[in-house]
């Protein structure tokens, strides 16, 4: 039976956290410069917090699955030769 576990070799876990930084961050300058009431400003910046990090952790589940890499048992047959992966970029 083959091991078909995938690797990943990038480290994601910050995504979320960066994108609900910077979502965050325009629109607190946004309120600011439109001089809105604490209040409002405060509920538009937990709205904005909550969809970005919703967004970041789509982001960073797409990211992941497009960087797993594949074990170096693929890459060989049962013959123990290297073969080539086919790729279909044109």
């Amino acid at each position: 039976m083959k091991d078909t576990s995938k690797v990943n070799n990038l480290k994601t876990k910050n995504l979320p956290p960066l994108f609900m930084m910077g979502g965050g961050a325009v629109a607190l300058l946004i309120c600011l410069v439109q001089k809105q009431p604490l209040l409002r400003t405060l509920i538009i910046l937990f709205i904005v917090l909550l969809v970005f990090a919703i967004l970041g952790t789509v982001v960073k589940s797409i990211v992941d699955r497009f960087n797993m890499t594949m074990r170096y048992s693929d890459y060989f047959e049962d013959t123990g030769d290297l073969v080539e992966k086919r790729t279909d970029i044109d």
